[in-house]
């Protein structure tokens, strides 16, 4: 099970630092004519990604809780931080520029929503890769 969360924490740690860098950041550089469409279009693809990667996540931290609560507490209340970060606040900025409101205002959101993101899939992939290492020791 170690390998199967390092993997995801790997995908996850990729995919939210090329967000973070690229893709958020170049909203503010597209023509605004052509970007409400293409937005709506992004995060409709990124769930492709986000979506099993995101599951995967939860129930192989779950399934670790279950076994060793103490262990891997931290880990619960990190990906849950992360679900709240992305369901409470980056999916209702998300639907702001989708209305078409203050899209500038709200990419600048974006980007602050998300790096707490970012920071937090660090961490648990750090952590991931520490027991892999203390395992294999």
């Amino acid at each position: 099970m170690e390998w199967i969360r390092l993997s995801v924490d790997s995908g996850f740690f990729v995919l939210i630092w090329l967000v973070q860098v690229i893709i958020y950041p170049s909203f503010s550089y597209m023509d605004r004519e052509k970007f409400n469409s293409w937005h709506q279009l992004y995060t409709q693809k990124i769930l492709y990604f986000v979506g099993p990667l995101l599951f995967v996540q939860t129930a192989v931290i779950g399934l670790q809780i279950l076994f060793d609560p103490l262990g891997f507490m931290v880990d619960g209340i990190l990906l849950g931080i992360i679900w709240i970060n992305t369901f409470f606040f980056a999916v209702p900025i998300h639907n702001a520029i989708d209305r078409g409101e203050d899209i500038e205002s709200n990419i600048q959101k974006l980007l602050r929503v998300n790096r707490w993101r970012a920071i937090l899939w660090t961490v648990l992939l750090l952590l991931s890769l520490g027991r892999v290492f203390e395992s294999n020791l």
